[in-house]
Formats: C-alpha cells, structure tokens, sequence
C-alpha cells in the first residue's frame, strides 16, 4: 500500500510539473512575452514573423496533454497496476518525445524555442519514468 501510494505520488509530481510549465508560459505570455521576442529575432532574418498563437499553443497543448496522461497513470496506480505500467511506459514516451520537440524543433535554421522551454516539457517525463519504474517494480 505505502508504495502504491508513493507511485500515485510521483505520477502527480509529473502532473504537477506539467501544470508548472503552462503556468509559466501564461505568465510569459502576460508578461515579458520572451518565447515571442527570441521566436520574432530568430525569424527577422528571414522574413518571416512569429505567431503567438502557435508558439504558445504549442506549448500549452504539450501541458495539457502531460497532465491527461499522468492523470491516468496516477489514477491507475493504486488498483490496476499492470494497465498503469503499460500506460506510464506510453505517456513517458510520448512526454518524452513531446518535450524534446520542444528543444529540437528547428525551422529555417532557426529554434524558435529557447533550451529552458525544451527541459520544462521534459521534466515531467523525468518524474514520470521513476513513477512508472516504481509501479513496473511493485510485487
């Protein structure tokens, strides 16, 4: 029981850190609008302009997706242990290949996304496969 309940634990850590990085991107955008000033310098140079829209969108649709997906697992992991496995092997990968988008994504040369943009998507990733260590361990 204390173990399962350490694994529910670590997939909301994973949950949590999602909703942490669509908070700071609703405070940049608010805010200092930085995604935006470095996407706008990385694009002048080419003509073209950056769309809010899309950066943000971007970023927010990684956010809420992590949280869906490590809602499930957290909600899975007390009684279905095998299915909450499976799942956390499918959300950390798709967290995972979701956040290096986010670093790697490159358009004209460009990374429209700044590094700490690309390691804030991956963070719940990170906590999502000690969660999913944790309950593919359980007895």
């Amino acid at each position: 029981m204390r173990q399962s309940l350490s694994e529910k634990h670590t997939a909301l850590i994973a949950v949590g850190l999602s909703v942490l990085l669509a908070v700071i991107a609703i405070v940049d955008q608010a805010g200092s609008r930085s995604l935006l000033d470095h996407a706008t310098a990385a694009y002048a140079s080419h003509g073209k302009q950056a769309s809010a829209g899309a950066l943000y969108g971007l970023v927010y649709g990684v956010a809420v997706l992590d949280v869906l997906l490590w809602l499930a697992v957290a909600g899975l992991a007390r009684s279905h242990r095998l299915v909450a496995a499976v799942l956390g092997v499918v959300a950390t990968l798709i967290t995972a290949s979701l956040g290096l988008t986010l670093l790697l994504v490159s358009e004209y040369g460009v990374h429209p996304y700044t590094t700490l943009w690309g390691v804030l998507a991956l963070l719940p990733a990170a906590a999502g496969a000690v969660a999913t260590v944790l309950l593919s361990r359980r007895k």
